[in-house]
């Protein structure tokens, strides 16, 4: 991997944990609950891992000369990625509900998507602090 793909997935990871921290933080004036708590961390945890699935398949097929293997891989590892996702929340909901706030658990996967809208936030305040250096 390139450098500049490593301060990437360095980036969305840390838009990730600060979305939850944000989150965590939060809850425990909104609605102090420690099943909130596991469901939000769960939450974050799924979200790392769908993203750094992401990153790898991304990664692979950059470096793919055919077409049709790329969008092979890719179909594939999306399908994959989802349905484990699903699997996930519905043993979360189904068995494991008094451990996990199933919705915390949503919202903490959607930190995924915090965390990309983030990333250009963290790039920035990252590179003022490589140039002050």
């Amino acid at each position: 991997m390139e450098k500049a793909t490593k301060n990437l997935i360095v980036e969305v990871s840390a838009g990730i944990v600060i979305f939850t921290a944000v989150l965590l933080l939060g809850s425990f004036f909104l609605y102090p609950r420690a099943s909130v708590f596991a469901g939000l961390l769960l939450g974050m945890v799924l979200a790392l891992a769908m993203f750094f699935s992401m990153a790898l398949v991304l990664d692979r097929s950059m470096k793919s000369q055919d077409p049709r293997t790329v969008q092979k891989r890719g179909i594939i590892s999306a399908a994959v990625r989802y349905l484990l996702l699903i699997a996930i929340l519905v043993i979360a909901i189904n068995w494991f509900s008094d451990r996990f706030n199933p919705v915390a658990v949503v919202i903490g996967v959607l930190g995924l998507k915090a965390g990309a809208f983030l990333q250009p936030v963290i790039h920035r305040i990252a590179s003022r602090k490589d140039n002050n250096k």
